[in-house]
């Protein structure tokens, strides 16, 4: 029964061998008529090894001009409205600090009376707390100002923003 298997998978074998040669011609042809007509691009030309290992500059799609998406001018005006944020938060609270002198200067800090009589209400008492609450809330926003810019700072230097985009010359960041 063995030799009978063998015998009948033969013939099969020996008609795809007879089919292979044939295949390998069909393929060729098919192969030399798509390049006859166009249809296959021709092998890139060689590249040097320089040129692999060399970085790009700048990531494909961007171009030089622009870093993480923005250009120059937009990187500089984020910078200057967030600098300008920061400036006008300092400048209310030094305004808020001079209204707290000026006030403490106007009230004595010794409240006199006679043995046994209680001192009478401090008028500025209430006021000062308010402007206290004040210059809590506006040294707040100074320090909220100040973190969006250390913020906007990282993000430019993540995008790889070149500092002469959003340093000015002055500046001693």
């Amino acid at each position: 029964m063995l030799k009978h298997c063998w015998k009948t998978a033969r013939p099969r074998k020996r008609t795809l061998r007879a089919l292979g040669p044939i295949w390998l011609v069909v393929a060729i042809a098919a192969a030399t008529a798509a390049v006859a007509d166009g249809e296959v691009e021709a092998p890139p030309e060689s590249v040097s090894l320089d040129d692999l290992l060399t970085l790009p500059s700048a990531l494909p799609g961007e171009s030089s001009q622009q870093r993480g998406g923005l250009s120059r001018g937009e990187w500089s005006s984020r910078f200057a409205a967030a600098e300008a944020e920061v400036e006008a938060a300092k400048a209310d609270l030094d305004e808020s600090l001079d209204k707290l002198t000026q006030l403490m200067g106007k009230t004595s800090n010794w409240k006199v009376g006679a043995p046994g009589v209680q001192a009478g209400p401090d008028e500025g008492a209430t006021t000062n707390y308010g402007l206290k609450q004040e210059i809590r809330r506006k040294r707040e926003e100074v320090e909220r100002a100040e973190r969006k810019l250390i913020d906007l700072v990282v993000e430019a230097n993540l995008a790889d923003v070149p500092e002469d985009w959003y340093k000015k010359p002055d500046s001693p960041q």
